[in-house]
């Protein structure tokens, strides 16, 4: 019996209305504009008004990518929702996009591997349709992250990277036109690093909004990181990845027309196209006008060059990653 292959059939986008400049930030973050483009790669971002939820932002996207993918909805099998910042801290976000989009009552997942989401739902979507426990798999990806900001100058060069939107991508076992063979998908996890990104409560380890630890360290409820060792490990471990998933598949660098990374900066990820010497691939990078969204990030650029019209059959696609935890990976798509 052939092996069941899957396929990226929709994709899809959802943003917020605000669209937030560097320049709009500049006098509460006590930092120029083109000093954060300088070291970010980005100008604007979009940020969520009040009363809009991460679920609504998913929601949206998921429905605009059944359109993409001429699925109906009733035709999901399971749904797997990547994000860090949930509607509420119990229960997960997925039940309220299953909802709103109106899918049947089905299997509805929350995963929290930060900006690797999209690789963690891309592999197990590939595992439920190879088991065949499903047939189309619906992966959201949605943050609002400007509400967890620090919006201060002592945390300037933090919260002038993030940025709020949704991405959703239908993965099938039917191809039908335009569609990307998912091939392999690697990942790893190092938890040594668990406190160099991230936001530390609430949670059983430093406290909840009860306790007096928690209470008299307001900066545990802020999103954190330790500069020199996020930049150092994601260079290392995303090209690292790139190359093992390349290998396991006898596929050549030079093969490579398509990078799609997470959208972290972009000296990221000029250094990773560097590292892996793809001289013919061309690096996708949407921050300029969208910021890091996190687990969005790499769903949004994989959809604004797929509607670009550019990926030609055959073109090799590679999508690396590096989240919080740490946790990376890449995986191998084929047009």
């Amino acid at each position: 019996m052939n092996e069941t292959k899957c396929f990226v059939t929709g994709t899809a986008i959802c943003l917020p209305e605000r669209v937030v400049a560097n320049d709009d930030l500049s006098d509460t973050l006590g930092i120029e504009p083109e000093r954060v483009f300088k070291s970010s790669g980005i100008r604007r971002r979009r940020w969520a008004n009040t009363g809009v939820t991460t679920s609504s932002l998913g929601a949206r996207a998921l429905q605009q990518a059944l359109t993409d993918a001429a699925v109906a909805p009733s035709e999901i099998d399971y749904l797997i929702l990547g994000t860090m910042t949930p509607d509420r801290f119990i229960p997960g976000s997925a039940p309220a996009v299953q909802k709103a989009a109106g899918l049947s009552e089905i299997p509805c997942l929350d995963i929290r591997a930060a900006c690797c989401n999209c690789l963690y739902a891309l592999q197990l979507s590939a595992a439920l349709i190879k088991s065949r426990v499903a047939r189309k798999v619906a992966i959201c990806l949605s943050e609002i992250q400007s509400r967890y900001l620090d919006l201060s100058v002592k945390s300037a060069t933090l919260s002038m990277l993030f940025g709020d939107g949704a991405s959703v991508l239908i993965v099938s076992a039917d191809w039908r036109p335009q569609a990307l063979e998912l091939v392999d998908v690697m990942l790893a996890t190092d938890g040594s690093f668990s406190d160099d990104l991230g936001i530390r409560c609430p949670g059983t380890e430093f406290g909840t909004v009860e306790s007096h630890e928690a209470a008299a360290n307001r900066s545990d409820y802020l999103p954190r990181m330790n500069g020199q060792s996020v930049i150092l490990q994601a260079s290392r471990r995303m090209v690292a990845a790139a190359r093992t998933v390349l290998d396991r598949n006898q596929i050549e660098a030079r093969e490579v027309r398509w990078i799609v990374p997470h959208q972290a900066n972009a000296n990221l990820l000029a250094q990773v196209a560097r590292g892996l010497g793809c001289a013919n691939g061309e690096v996708i990078n949407v921050l300029e006008d969208f910021g890091n969204t996190s687990s969005a990030s790499m769903g949004i650029a994989l959809d604004v060059l797929r509607r670009s019209g550019k990926i030609t059959p055959g073109d090799h696609l590679l999508l690396p990653a590096f989240g919080a935890g740490f946790t990376w990976g890449a995986a191998l798509c084929r047009a």
